[in-house]
């Protein structure tokens, strides 16, 4: 008996071994890089990979998958293993990873879901190395002071994915590239009847398209039942204007950045227009890499947008602005008064189908901004007046602003000491809802300008919001109004 359970416990020792070989070799296995992009084959998300510092840096260091998107051993590691896992493999079995929005899953908002703190503290334990930068310093310290509310992905995200563009001030967009063989209009257009006209910006090649809005009189807002209480319905009359077809583009606004820049000299919003200081360098990539030409222009701040419009009448001798928000609305009805031009889920056969020709939002987006030409204009000829981007207004957001007003109000505008202003019109990350005429937003300055680590914050770039931007509108010259 005593030999027969010496083999049994040598024998028990052997299996045990084994299955404890095995069991390293397994976890070791599925802790590696190339078995996870088994599952993960999107060719956006293995090329930001490899592309990344933490996939080939100037040490040759590598990082596994794993050592991200999984808490560090002792805190968690196998239950979020196996928790992680099952949810790929029924994920690989159930859905075409095709179909997955990578360039919406890499935004900091749902990185932050699949990436753990404790394991980017764990390579990283000293938040000021010897070698880090002034830039660095600051960035580190902000994010200690503000602990709660951040996470390195934040500011960090290109550490897996994507080219490095942390901390870097973005001076390529202060460039003027040569356009060989275009045109460089030498000055700006001028208006002679109240009619669509294309404006130039003199010293540039770049012009756009302005539409005439024949004012009149509509109600704003929403009585719907489920209605918020800032969709308070009035009447109001407009004066007829113009408006860009198109949200301000890249193209456009680079030309105000590489005019105007100012070299980081000045970032005060000044009032006398042959003062106006250019904005700053931004960090990293505004378009977010989506491409610029004619894509709407996003990330600059609301006080930015009114400096553009400044410069903007400044060089071409027109008065430019923001839209009001009761302008806003007017033309995005264009006539109508349902929740969209060309009516609503309960008055429309096929909705969906309407949404799709005419809106870029969550629905039928890829996570990014849209060219122009992607979706068909309104009956007053503008394009994405309803998503794309969200637009900014000239107001000050006011939740009860038309509450208790009667009569006609005539070209109402709300202008008040708040650091918030209102938004339009939902952008590619909005669902249905917030696409509709009435709906109202509002800025969140300061939730936007959370990742900025320079002190004082920047008043040109937002940090953390990339799905804004804005429309011009144009005054009609006193000589149109005498006309008319």
């Amino acid at each position: 008996m005593g030999i027969r359970k010496a083999i049994y416990l040598v024998l028990s020792l052997v299996v045990l071994f084994l299955l404890s070989v095995l069991a390293k070799k397994a976890d070791d296995y599925t802790a590696s890089s190339e078995f996870c992009n088994q599952c993960h084959v999107h060719p956006q998300a293995s090329i930001s990979w490899q592309q990344s510092m933490h996939h080939d840096d100037s040490t040759n260091t590598y990082v596994r998958c794993v050592e991200c998107h999984l808490p560090p051993k002792g805190e968690g590691y196998y239950k979020e293993k196996v928790k992680t896992g099952w949810q790929h493999f029924y994920s690989y079995l159930r859905t075409d990873s095709s179909a997955f929005n990578w360039t919406e899953k890499s935004q900091p908002e749902f990185a932050v879901r699949h990436t753990f703190e404790a394991s980017c503290v764990k390579c990283h334990p000293s938040l000021f190395p010897v070698h880090i930068s002034k830039n660095g310093e600051e960035a580190h310290l902000h994010y200690q002071l503000h602990r709660d509310e951040l996470h390195c992905i934040n500011c960090h995200i290109d550490a897996g994915h994507g080219p490095r563009q942390s901390h870097t001030h973005n001076l390529a967009l202060f460039q003027k590239t040569e356009q060989p063989n275009q045109k460089v209009y030498e000055r700006s257009s001028v208006i002679t009847h109240f009619e669509n006209f294309q404006e130039q910006i003199p010293g540039s090649t770049v012009a756009f398209d302005m539409v005439a809005i024949s004012g009149g009189t509509y109600v704003m807002g929403s009585s719907r039942v489920n209605a918020g209480a800032d969709e308070d319905t009035v009447r109001v009359k407009i004066s007829s204007f113009f408006m860009g077809k198109v949200e301000v583009t890249w193209e456009e606004y680079m030309t105000f950045l590489q005019q105007a820049e100012s070299e980081g000299r000045i970032e005060k919003d000044k009032t006398d227009v042959d003062g106006i200081s250019g904005a700053t360098p931004p960090w990293g990539n505004p378009d977010q890499g989506w491409g610029k030409g004619q894509r709407p222009a996003i990330t600059m701040t609301h006080q930015a947008a009114r400096v553009y419009c400044r410069w903007l009448s400044k060089v071409t001798g027109k008065k430019y602005r923001l839209p009001t928000e009761a302008e806003w609305e007017y033309a995005c009805r264009a006539g109508s008064e349902n929740d969209f031009f060309w009516g609503s889920r309960e008055t429309t056969g096929d909705f969906t189908r309407e949404l799709n020709r005419f809106v870029c939002y969550n629905g039928n987006t890829k996570g990014m901004t849209v060219l122009p030409e992607e979706v068909a204009p309104n009956p007053f000829g503008l394009i994405n007046m309803s998503g794309n981007v969200k637009e900014f207004c000239l107001d000050n957001y006011d939740p009860l602003g038309y509450r208790n007003q009667t009569g006609v109000l005539e070209d109402p505008v709300f202008i008040n000491n708040s650091m918030e202003h209102v938004i339009r019109g939902g952008s590619f990350r909005s669902g249905v809802d917030a696409l509709r005429a009435p709906s109202r937003e509002k800025t969140q300055h300061d939730n936007w300008l959370k990742t900025d680590p320079q002190i004082p914050k920047s008043v040109w770039w937002y940090s953390d919001c990339h799905d804004v931007g804005f429309r011009v509108v144009c005054e009609m010259p006193p000589e149109l109004k005498e006309q008319r």
